[in-house]
């Protein structure tokens, strides 16, 4: 493990992921937590926990690790199930991260070669009649042709970049997160298998993740709280209500309008932390059902989601694409390529200068007597 760690250090740094996979290894394995991010090559503070700038480039995968850590210590639960969790959490988003890329390559290669359509146009005309260039560069009706493609294919380029940032989308992570989703459900999961309530464990959580994931968390824990009624309940197991105060409150109004609320809001959307977590850990509060299979379907189901969603956004833009095609691309690819070059062409077969709208001397041979 010193070896990998090592040549890690040297190849720019270690991999977070795999000092994390490394480190999970080793916990398993019976050695203390100390020890076993030392063989993994990372320091840790006075508490124990790891130094996230020692963990390598991979930001999202050291403050995923660090997260763990800290939620391991103050629930108690096992070190090595907190970061196996962890891992396996970072090892999904970045599949369903790879599948989204291999779906939007395609367009996105279109986009990238569509872009230089007015060069090509220039291009073009410089081998058809290389006059054609002179006129762009030379006259003054040449400089607002040139203009406008340049201004045209600046607007096509950012209106297609907009385009494929949008086909890209948040994923598996909302993209206000500094912690993935899917980490921070799998966070709860492991704060639920210590055995205590819902919302306790929503807390605990939102106390070692990013802000906004915290915030997340904490309403939720409110609003499960108001959903519970009548003073606190016993926990179930894995941390389900109890079915006797669920039967006796039925469905909670409280729950009720929270869940209207989110619906009507952005964090509704299914790669958000309420989005994921809200259904599930609602049903377990006022049926008395355990949470933890409810946490692992929505996990799943947001994987399924990223890959639909990818595709389906891979189809779109490969249309949308056209739009800036048509309204921008073509006809810069005509103001400054298509215009000049039939000028030129006009021109040099001795039919006049179109009216002298551009003044240019093409040098063009007077006509044999």
């Amino acid at each position: 493990m010193r070896a990998t760690a090592r040549h890690g250090a040297r190849g720019g740094g270690p991999d977070a992921a795999a000092v994390l996979a490394d480190v999970t290894a080793l916990l398993r394995s019976g050695m203390d937590p100390s020890r076993a991010w030392a063989a993994a090559g990372v320091e840790v503070d006075a508490e124990g926990l790891p130094r996230v700038d020692r963990l390598g480039g991979d930001a999202v995968a050291a403050r995923c690790a660090l997260a763990g850590s800290r939620l391991a210590r103050e629930v108690g639960a096992p070190l090595a199930r907190v970061l196996m969790a962890v891992d396996e959490a970072l090892a999904r988003v970045a599949v369903a991260r790879d599948a989204a890329e291999a779906a939007l390559a395609g367009p996105r290669m279109s986009a990238q070669i569509l872009r230089r359509l007015p060069l090509v146009g220039v291009g073009l005309a410089a081998l058809v009649d290389p006059r054609a260039v002179r006129t762009l560069v030379m006259s003054p009706a040449g400089w607002v042709l040139a203009a406008a493609a340049a201004g045209l294919t600046w607007g096509g380029a950012r209106w297609m970049a907009r385009m494929v940032r949008a086909a890209g989308g948040p994923g598996m992570a909302d993209a206000r997160a500094e912690i993935p989703v899917a980490v921070t459900c799998a966070l709860v999961d492991a704060a639920l298998g210590t055995g205590m309530p819902v919302s306790d464990a929503c807390r605990r959580v939102a106390g070692v993740v990013d802000e906004h994931g915290g915030r997340a968390l904490v309403e939720l824990a409110d609003a499960l709280d108001r959903a519970a009624g009548d003073g606190p309940a016993t926990p179930g197991p894995w941390g389900g209500g109890t079915a006797r105060g669920a039967r006796r409150r039925g469905t909670s109004r409280p729950a009720a309008r929270f869940a209207r609320r989110e619906r009507r809001g952005s964090d509704s959307a299914p790669h958000t932390v309420l989005g994921a977590l809200r259904r599930p850990l609602t049903l377990a509060v006022e049926t008395g059902a355990p949470a933890r299979p409810g946490i692992a379907a929505a996990t799943a189901r947001l994987d399924r989601d990223e890959r639909r969603r990818a595709q389906r956004a891979a189809g779109e833009l490969g249309v949308r694409l056209t739009l800036p095609l048509a309204l921008c691309l073509l006809p810069a690819f005509a103001l400054a390529g298509v215009v000049p070059m039939v000028y030129a062409v006009v021109a040099g077969a001795g039919l006049g200068d179109l009216g002298g709208v551009l003044d240019l001397d093409l040098d063009v041979p007077a006509p044999a007597p």
